[in-house]
């Protein structure tokens, strides 16, 4: 049961990462859907009724979508916080990666005490239970973050989820938008999800996203709310968000990130035992 209780540490933190998703995922997904056949276009600009509204957006979307995040390594120290119907906690999240090639993830729970460490390769999850005695480390495929989340996981996945990069970018299509002085919102539609993405008024950053299933049946709703932006080159990043998901239990959470750095020496490393591979770095 011990491992169970841990794991829920580590599917918290990824669910935390999969509902972010953070600003360009669903700029791009935008761009991509504005660069579509003429029929899509037709579609749109009849919806708009303007000549040049197809342009005036292109032309926004580009501009948010060039300071998509590029890097060599990554650093950062997130505070989680969780609330649902039956229980209520907060940890820490250490995560350092390496691109295109190892993810670094440790929760410390209740007085920073290690609950649960993940090592991420292409092909591969091991994962490390410091508390439990009979349960130490367990190996699996990379398909096990597809059964962890229910969501087609990949490396590159997770990476570009991390680093608030686009993904999922299938056949979606734009249903409307709306521009005023504060706001620019989008409404999409996707393979998985209708997307309503509500943009600040210079259009550089996301402030709100709202995810629906496309599946009535599933009943899944995410609200994600970005505030605290800072800038990190061309990249607009969050320092918090706040969200809602809700499916046969509502779920609020809380993310707040500490500290983090881009293109440094990775500090979140530690060794794997046996087979593993060697450490890299400090170990945390």
């Amino acid at each position: 049961m011990k491992y169970m209780v841990q794991q829920k540490y580590l599917f918290g933190f990824l669910l935390l990462v999969a509902s972010s998703c953070a600003t360009f995922k669903k700029v791009q997904i935008i761009q991509d859907a504005v660069s579509k056949s003429d029929t899509t276009k037709r579609q749109f600009v009849a919806e708009i009724k303007k000549v040049d509204s197809l342009a005036i957006v292109k032309n926004i979307l580009s501009k948010i979508a060039i300071a998509k995040l590029d890097y060599k390594t990554m650093n950062a120290r997130i505070k989680v916080e969780y609330e649902s119907a039956k229980n209520a906690d907060s940890y820490i999240a250490n995560v350092s990666m390496i691109k295109d090639s190892q993810i670094y993830i440790t929760i410390r729970g209740a007085m920073g005490v290690i609950g649960i460490k993940a090592f991420i390769k292409k092909d591969s999850v091991v994962l490390l239970y410091p508390l439990n005695k009979t349960k130490s480390i367990e190996r699996r495929p990379i398909s096990y973050l597809q059964e962890l989340l229910k969501i087609p996981f990949t490396f590159s996945t997770l990476q570009d989820l991390i680093l608030g990069n686009p993904i999922f970018m299938d056949s979606t299509s734009i249903l409307s938008y709306k521009s005023n002085d504060n706001q620019f919102k989008v409404s999409l539609i996707g393979r998985l999800f209708k997307n309503l993405v509500i943009l600040n008024n210079d259009n550089s950053k996301v402030l709100h996203l709202k995810l629906d299933d496309v599946d009535v049946n599933q009943h899944r709703t995410c609200d994600i709310t970005y505030d605290d932006h800072v800038i990190v080159g061309q990249y607009q990043f969050p320092l918090k968000r706040t969200i809602s998901i809700v499916a046969q239990q509502k779920l609020d959470i809380q993310l707040e990130v500490k500290e983090f750095t881009f293109n440094e020496p990775v500090k979140y490393t530690f060794a794997i035992p046996k087979t593993g591979v060697p450490k890299m770095g400090k170990r945390k």
